[in-house]
C-alpha cells in the first residue's frame, strides 16, 4: 500500500502521542515501583528473559482458574504488574516499546497499554489485505495473560515471535 507524505506524518504523530504521554508514563511508573514487592511475593527468577515467561504463565494459572476470572480481574494490581513484566520482557528482548493513547483511559471496555515495534520499523510489516497502513503487531500483555487461560490460549514464550517480520 502506497502512503502519502501526509498519511506518513499522521501515523508518525499518532505514534509519538501513543509513545509519550502522562497517562502511559504514570502507569509505567506505578508498575515499575510495584514490581520489586510483587517479585518478592511471587518467588521466582524475574530476570526479564523469555525463559521467565513460562514461570509467569504458571503463576497466572495458579492464581486464576479461568479466563473469565482473569478478564474480571485484569485491572488488579497482580495482573497489571504481571502485564508490565511481560511487556518489559518483549521490550528488552525484541526492541519493542510501550504505547497507549491517552484517550483510551475513557474507553469502554477498558483499553490497556500495549507494546509494538518502533515507528522506524513501520515498513517491516505489511497488511496482507492492503487495508492498514500501519501493520505493526500490537501486543497487549494484560489481554494475553487472560487469553492464555483459554483451552487454545497459546504460550507467552512463543508470543515474542510476533515482533519478527514475515520473510
Amino acid at each position: 500500500m502506497e502512503m502519502t507524505d501526509d498519511e506518513y506524518q499522521e501515523l508518525a504523530e499518532l505514534d509519538r502521542v501513543r509513545s509519550s504521554n502522562p497517562v502511559l508514563d504514570a502507569w509505567r511508573q506505578i508498575q515499575q515501583q510495584e514490581f520489586p514487592a510483587w517479585a518478592q511475593r511471587h518467588d521466582g527468577d524475574w530476570d526479564f528473559t523469555p525463559g521467565s515467561l513460562e514461570r509467569l504463565e504458571a503463576l497466572v494459572r495458579s492464581r486464576c482458574t479461568s479466563s473469565d476470572q482473569a478478564w474480571e480481574e485484569r485491572g488488579s494490581d497482580f495482573l497489571q504488574t504481571a502485564a508490565w513484566y511481560v511487556g518489559e520482557v518483549h521490550n528488552r528482548t525484541c526492541g519493542t516499546q510501550w504505547q497507549y493513547h491517552p484517550d483510551s483511559a475513557d474507553a469502554d471496555p477498558a483499553v490497556w497499554p500495549f507494546v509494538t515495534v518502533p515507528f522506524d520499523r513501520l515498513f517491516d510489516f505489511e497488511d496482507e489485505d492492503g487495508i492498514e497502513s500501519d501493520a505493526r503487531p500490537l501486543y497487549t500483555p494484560v489481554n494475553r495473560l487472560c487469553g492464555i487461560l483459554d483451552a487454545d490460549g497459546g504460550s507467552l514464550i512463543t508470543d515474542i515471535d510476533i515482533h519478527t517480520p514475515p520473510q
